[in-house]
């Protein structure tokens, strides 16, 4: 019966406390024509209220041409002496708003990003210089071209205002600078071993890094990159170009050439969208603003459930990296498309920004190791085939197992497909003529001399193995038309001047055969158009050069040196 009563007089006195005053309360207000003063009697079409000082309202306005006008009211009383500020951001702060504080008259507030009160980093400082007097009334107009996806609106102050900012501010620069060290790296990876799949992630972080460090607002305190911080476009290029340096590292990354050929030209078309649609902004500039992130972020939803689906299916055929690729950028795909969404006004996701440079970071991470781990691999092959014991007792030079073993590692699915190289098979003409004319120990003379006049015209990553008898093979990681140009060098070194053995001059010739690689080619294969071009140039004369075709066993025109 006591504990009841004592229900009964708390229950009681619950209800004769007074409510609590709204913090603060937000109208959007109707209007027709671009006012320059707050309308009077205008219609609301939106209202939201924050309970307590501490709440945040979130809210959308589409872009439009006679911008809109919002009136806040707050029920709390607050001094000018308590050191409040109303705080507005958003995803893209542009322009100045005009600003009617409680008590006070109009004023002008730049945005943090051209010039407005420096305790933000992106977005508008709105002082109170009386305070809110009760029932005082401010009013606030936002433009068309300022009008943003997502804005919110709350009270803080000063010292609040300023951790946040320093917090945001050493987050992001630690993700910028680690993104770019990691940019760097992959750059250095790429000299070393000149592949694209290093110099397009490298690409990839560098704009990456760039965007989100213009996307948080610390671009604008930099040196160098102030100038661009002001520029929208300049933001959207960049998350553009990280798009289409991510499509083509995945297509290498993924193996997806050999693994899913069809699939390939799908994300090369979206590939050559984000370059259509950066080329209408480089050339429309300011005049598409209001409608080209439309296009940018729709591409960037497209692309990234796609991109996760071709993912899943490259790991279940095998690809050695995909699960490297799914778990780096599987969680930064998702915050990207929750940043796109909330631009679009899609839904409310402003964790996403943040977000995205935490997970950009640790995919960095993932992937910078598995390339780390690649380029580790391809250095201990090379390394391997140049120190390898099993070489030729009288050159010294490889021998044919060592360099059918290396290229077997190169075109495995873990190497990620090595740039396009050249296997050049060169045969010294007559050389069977020089042996019965003038003895073995004159021949094997010719053979080591031979092999060191090769060896100097050779880059120091090619590699050189004797096949058989009189016959060389050379790999040179190389476009078909440097390989022709080795080709006749080495061509030319041997018919420039003539061999001194013995007290005996020697002019020897050679015949050479040429095959590219091709994507998923077997070693065998190769090897076959190889011999196929050597032959065609062995019967075409002395001094030939043969280049095989792409396939089957035809042959391209021969070559024959100066």
């Amino acid at each position: 019966m006591r504990i009841g009563l004592w229900a009964l007089l708390i229950a009681l006195a619950c209800l004769c406390l007074p409510a609590a005053a709204q913090s603060l309360k937000v109208e959007v207000l109707l209007t027709d024509t671009d006012l320059q003063a707050p309308p009077v009697g205008a219609p609301v079409i939106r209202s939201l209220v924050a309970e307590r000082p501490e709440d945040v309202i979130r809210f959308s306005l589409p872009r439009r041409d006679a911008g809109y006008w919002l009136r806040l009211t707050s029920q709390r009383s607050i001094g000018a002496q308590d050191g409040q500020l109303l705080v507005l951001r958003g995803p893209r702060a542009m322009g100045p708003l005009l600003y009617y504080p409680p008590g006070a008259g109009a004023r002008e507030v730049e945005d943090a990003e051209h010039g407005g009160v420096p305790l933000m980093r992106r977005g508008w400082v709105l002082a109170l210089p009386n305070g809110w007097p009760p029932s005082s009334v401010a009013y606030l107009r936002i433009k068309g071209r300022a009008a943003m996806s997502e804005i919110r609106l709350s009270f803080a102050s000063i010292p609040e205002l300023a951790r946040q900012e320093r917090g945001d501010a050493r987050f992001m620069a630690a993700a910028f600078t680690a993104m770019m060290l990691m940019a760097v790296a992959m750059v250095g990876v790429w000299v070393a071993f000149r592949d694209f799949v290093y110099l397009g992630y490298g690409a990839y972080l560098g704009c990456m890094a760039t965007y989100l460090l213009l996307l948080s607002g610390d671009a604008s305190e930099m040196w160098g990159l102030a100038s661009l911080a002001s520029e929208p476009a300049v933001g959207w290029a960049l998350a553009t170009l990280a798009t289409i340096f991510q499509i083509g590292f995945s297509l290498r990354f993924l193996d997806l050439p050999r693994l899913m050929p069809r699939t390939t030209w799908v994300l090369r078309i979206i590939q050559w969208a984000n370059m259509a649609w950066l080329l209408v902004l480089l050339v429309l500039r300011e005049h598409s603003y209001n409608w080209w992130y439309i296009g940018g972020n729709a591409l960037l939803l497209l692309g990234v459930p796609l991109m996760l689906v071709i993912a899943v299916a490259a790991w279940r055929k095998g690809a050695p990296y995909a699960g490297y690729y799914l778990l780096g950028w599987t969680p930064m795909l998702v915050f990207a498309a929750a940043l796109a969404a909330n631009t679009l006004g899609l839904q409310d996701a402003e964790w996403a920004e943040r977000g995205l440079a935490l997970t950009a970071v640790l995919e960095s991470a993932v992937l910078a190791l598995a390339l780390s781990q690649h380029a580790a691999n391809r250095h201990r092959i090379l390394l391997l085939a140049r120190q390898s014991v099993e070489r030729d007792p009288l050159t010294g030079a490889l021998n044919a197992q060592v360099l059918e073993q290396m290229l077997e590692a190169w075109s495995s699915p873990g190497s990620l497909n090595v740039n396009t190289y050249g296997l050049l098979l060169v045969d010294l003409d007559g050389f069977g003529e020089v042996n019965a004319r003038y003895g073995r120990a004159v021949g094997d003379a010719l053979l080591q001399q031979a092999l060191a006049r090769m060896r100097g015209v050779l880059r120091p990553d090619d590699t050189i193995a004797r096949i058989d008898g009189d016959c060389f093979g050379i790999v040179s990681e190389c476009e078909r038309v440097e390989c022709e140009l080795l080709a006749r060098r080495i061509a030319d070194t041997f018919a420039q001047r003539p061999f001194r053995i013995d007290s005996h001059e020697i002019v020897m010739s050679v015949s050479i055969g040429l095959a590219m690689s091709q994507r998923g080619e077997q070693v065998a294969a190769l090897f076959e158009r190889v011999r196929v071009a050597l032959r065609s140039a062995a019967s075409a004369g002395r001094n030939a050069i043969s280049v095989a075709q792409n396939s089957g066993r035809d042959v391209a025109v021969i070559l024959h040196s100066e």
